[in-house]
């Protein structure tokens, strides 16, 4: 029985898509766009931690829709891609390119990161040792929750960079690659996999780790920070540094693969 129904509800589907490719009417695209509405909620809430510092979450919505309305007009049935694989690496394309042109991230959020940092650089000469959030705060001359701002909008900004990356890697589904690439660019696409994969597996325990449950598990910073038993600032200092890593590796590859097609 439950085998019928499937069947009867994507024999449904086939025909509203093959109704819309005949007709174009408009009401037939706004079943489309109701019906796979949800795609959008999905991937504005993931991509969540790129804008909630700067931005409203029914503006990043209403790009996804506009996203979503697009895909519909490009979509090809005959290429045998998934229609919810298709959309959601566009949507999410969409979503990340809003958000860089919207310039939320500020210029001042960088300079006191570098701040953090050269300070963070300092105290690890002096002692040793990685120092504690309170030493660097302290040395800084700043309060817990001026050194929790500076480090968690700075790890807004490395989401962005990494989801980029993702976005250039065409990491989060082969079904699309296969479906809707040129030889070239497939060889292309599965060096630069196996070149983040070789960065990754290149990154110290604790990045890894970060990255694995941020990114495979889907966990919150706080989660996160309960389960290596450190402080939510410290978390969003090991993500920032894995994928600063991780981004020097893929732009070197960009670049010399750049400058190989160029000879």
């Amino acid at each position: 029985m439950i085998l019928t129904d499937n069947n009867q509800v994507q024999s449904n589907e086939d025909k509203l898509w093959e109704q819309y490719y005949a007709t174009r009417d408009v009401h037939t695209r706004n079943l489309i766009i109701e019906k796979y509405s949800y795609l959008v909620k999905i991937i504005a809430l993931k991509l969540r931690g790129i804008y909630q510092q700067y931005g409203d979450v029914e503006d990043i919505v209403n790009e996804g829709m506009i996203a979503l309305m697009e895909v519909i007009e490009k979509y090809d049935t005959s290429k045998n891609t998934k229609f919810e694989t298709y959309a959601s690496i566009r949507i999410r394309g969409s979503i990340i390119d809003y958000v860089r042109k919207q310039d939320w991230i500020p210029r001042k959020v960088k300079s006191d990161y570098k701040v953090v940092k050269e300070a963070e650089n300092e105290l690890s000469n002096k002692f040793g040792r990685v120092p504690a959030d309170t030493e660097i705060a302290k040395h800084l001359k700043m309060d817990m929750d001026q050194f929790n701002q500076i480090v968690n909008n700075a790890y807004g900004t490395s989401i962005i960079s990494f989801e980029e990356l993702l976005g250039e890697a065409n990491l989060r589904d082969n079904e699309l690659n296969s479906a809707y690439e040129l030889p070239e660019q497939k060889m292309e696409s599965k060096e630069l996999r196996q070149v983040l994969v070789e960065s990754i597996n290149n990154l110290n325990e604790k990045e890894k780790l970060v990255i694995s449950l941020y990114y495979k598990e889907e966990l919150k910073l706080k989660d996160i920070a309960d389960i290596l038993n450190i402080s939510n600032s410290r978390v969003s200092q090991i993500h920032t540094s894995a994928l600063q890593k991780l981004g020097k590796n893929i732009k070197n590859y960009l670049n010399d693969n750049f400058e190989k097609n160029e000879r």
